[in-house]
């Protein structure tokens, strides 16, 4: 197993030995020491556009928490087409100044970018508070 890790873009890849822990497993793993992992695989399209893609994917949910100093917002979003289903969900956003003015209850709608396993907010908006 090897990971590579950027703090600029908190987030990190984890490469593993699908022969001796199962994906489920790895993930228990990196969340009980405190870190939130979930598992994120492109879909064929996006597998055929190679590591440079640029792809993103758009959703609307309701906030639940937002932590500023972690530069992170709780949803609790309906199905991502493409992406995962619908679910409460941590994310990490790209520029802290977009959770500015954000209130749980907010209903919003965003854009994530993929970042290694996981994704990221790129873009968020308010539509109905």
């Amino acid at each position: 197993m090897n990971a590579e890790v950027s703090f600029d873009e908190k987030a990190a890849t984890v490469h593993y030995d699908p022969a001796k822990v199962t994906p489920e497993q790895m993930m228990a793993a990196i969340n009980t020491i405190g870190f939130r992992a979930s598992r994120w695989e492109p879909s064929a399209g996006q597998r055929s556009q190679g590591p440079g893609m640029d792809q993103r994917f758009h959703g609307q949910g309701t906030v639940v928490a937002i932590d500023p100093q972690k530069g992170m917002v709780t949803l609790d979003h309906g199905a991502i087409t493409g992406l995962m289903p619908p679910m409460t969900m941590e994310f990490v956003v790209d520029a802290r100044e977009a959770l500015q003015g954000l209130q749980p209850g907010d209903t919003v709608t965003f854009t994530l970018r993929p970042r290694g396993v996981t994704v990221t907010i790129a873009e968020i908006a308010v539509v109905k508070k």
